[in-house]
C-alpha cells in the first residue's frame, strides 16, 4: 500500500423513474428506479445479515475481479462495521447504455458510535438472472498489456501517465527478473480518496492511497495535480511490484518481504525514476521478530512511514546481499506453499513462518542471522 491525503465532494442528486431497457425488466413493466432500489436494498441486507451467498449473489457474473474484490470488502465489512448499521441508499437511477442504469447511490455504516457516509455511482447491469451491480462506471484506456479504468474524465492525463509507467515496468520486469504477469493488469484511479477506501474495504487507514491483494486489480488514489510525474509513476510500480511478487511466490511472502520488494522496486526499476533516500538511522525502530507481528493497517500514518522505510532498508540489505538470482529463488521456493484465499492480516503468521523456511532452505539464514549482519551492513553504510 502507499499513502495519499486528498478531499472529497459531495453529489446532489434527483431520483429519476425511467423504464429499464431489457426483457426480464420490461417484461414485468418494473421501472429502472424499482428494479435498482430491490438491487441496492438486497445487497445491504445480505451486508446486515452477514450473508455471503447473497451478496455474492447481486454482483455481476461476467467480472471475476470484481467479485474477488467484492469478497474481500464483505469479509471485512462484517467484522468492521457495528451489526446491523450498514446502509446503502439509491439516490437516482437513469439509462447509461444498452441494458444498463447508471445509478447513485449513499452507502453509510457505524463504527464507534459514528455513522460514516460517502456518495458515487453504481453501473447496474441486466443480464440473463437479472439486473446485477457491475462496479463503479469507469472510464477507460485499453492496452494489450495494462487496462486503466478512472473515475473522472478529469482523470485522463494521469491514467495516460499510470499506463505508460505500467507497461514500462511490465517490461523492466521482464528483462531483469524473467516475470510476465498472468493476464491483463488492470488498474482503477479513484479521484476521491473515501470512495477508494470504501471500494477496497471500510477499515482501511484513511492514509492509504494504494491497494492491491491476489486476484485483484491495483486500486489507486488519484490527485487533481502531482507536483512530481515520478511521484504517480512510481506509485503504480510500488503496487506492480505486490503484483509480482504474489504471482511469483504464490502470495506466500512475508508482509515485511512485500512492502520491502515494493518500496525498493518503485525507485529501482525504471530508469529515471530513483529517489534519494532519506538519511537512515543506524539501528531500525524494530527488531525483525517485532517487525513480523506488526499489522500495517493499524499503524498511524507516521508509523506506517517508519514500517515502510525499515522493509525497503532491509530488502535492499537482502538484494545486495544474496543477489537478484538468489531472491528470485526465494520466491520460487515460497511458491511450493499452498495459496491461502485470505486477507493478508488473517494469514500474517503463517506468512511468517513459510517466509523463515524459504529463507533459511535459500539462503542458510536464520532470522537472527539475518538481522546481525542487517545491522553491520547499515553501520557500514553510515560510515561510507
Amino acid at each position: 500500500m502507499k499513502r495519499w491525503i486528498g478531499t472529497g465532494m459531495v453529489f446532489l442528486l434527483l431520483v429519476t423513474a425511467v423504464m429499464i431497457p431489457a426483457a426480464t425488466a420490461a417484461d414485468q413493466g418494473v421501472s429502472a428506479v424499482t428494479a435498482a432500489s430491490r438491487l441496492i436494498q438486497q445487497k445491504q441486507e445480505a451486508v446486515n445479515r452477514k450473508d455471503r451467498a447473497a451478496f455474492l449473489a447481486v454482483l455481476n457474473p461476467a467480472d471475476p475481479i470484481y467479485i474477488k474484490e467484492q469478497s474481500r470488502w464483505f469479509e471485512d465489512a462484517v467484522r468492521w462495521i457495528e451489526p446491523g448499521s450498514y446502509r446503502l441508499r439509491l439516490i437516482s437511477a437513469i439509462p447509461a447504455g444498452e441494458h444498463q442504469l447508471r445509478a447513485w447511490v449513499e452507502q453509510s455504516y457505524c463504527k464507534d458510535g459514528s455513522r460514516h457516509r460517502v456518495r458515487f455511482p453504481l453501473l447496474l447491469q441486466e443480464t440473463e438472472t437479472g439486473l446485477k451491480d457491475s462496479d463503479y462506471p469507469f472510464y477507460h484506456l485499453t492496452h494489450d498489456d495494462v487496462l486503466v479504468r478512472f473515475t473522472d474524465e478529469s482523470q485522463r492525463e494521469q491514467a495516460v501517465i499510470i499506463q505508460e509507467a505500467a507497461i514500462k515496468a511490465l517490461a523492466e520486469f521482464r528483462r531483469q527478473l524473467g516475470w510476465k504477469p498472468e493476464g491483463r493488469v488492470e488498474i482503477k484511479i479513484y479521484r476521491e480518496p473515501e470512495v477508494f477506501r470504501h471500494s477496497v474495504k471500510l477499515s482501511l487507514p484513511r492514509w492509504a492511497g494504494g491497494w492491491f491483494e491476489s486476484g485483484q486489480s491495483i486500486k489507486l488514489v488519484g490527485a487533481d495535480s502531482y507536483p512530481d510525474r515520478r511521484l504517480l509513476s512510481s506509485t503504480v510500480i510500488h503496487e506492480l511490484t505486490h503484483r509480482m511478487v504474489s504471482e511469483q511466490s504464490g502470495d506466500n511472502a512475508a508482509y515485511w518481504l512485500q512492502e520491502g520488494a515494493a518500496e525498493y522496486y518503485q525507485s529501482h526499476l525504471v530508469p529515471g525514476l530513483r529517489q534519494k533516500r532519506e538519511r537512515e538511522s543506524n539501528r531500525p525502530r524494530w527488531t525483525l521478530r517485532q517487525l513480523e507481528g506488526i499489522d500495517l493497517e493499524s499503524l498511524p500514518s507516521d508509523d506506517a512511514a517508519d514500517y515502510y522505510r525499515q522493509c525497503e532498508q532491509l530488502f535492499r540489505f537482502m538484494r545486495e546481499r544474496f543477489g537478484q538470482t538468489t531472491m528470485q529463488r526465494l520466491w520460487i521456493s515460497l511458491e511450493l506453499y499452498p495459496t491461502i484465499d485470505r486477507d493478508g492480516a488473517d494469514k500474517l503468521k503463517i506468512l511468517n513462518k513459510r517466509t523463515r523456511e524459504a529463507l533459511k532452505k535459500v539462503t542458510g539464514y536464520r532470522l537472527e542471522q539475518l538481522e546481525r549482519e542487517w545491522l553491520d551492513w547499515m553501520k557500514k553504510e553510515k560510515s561510507d
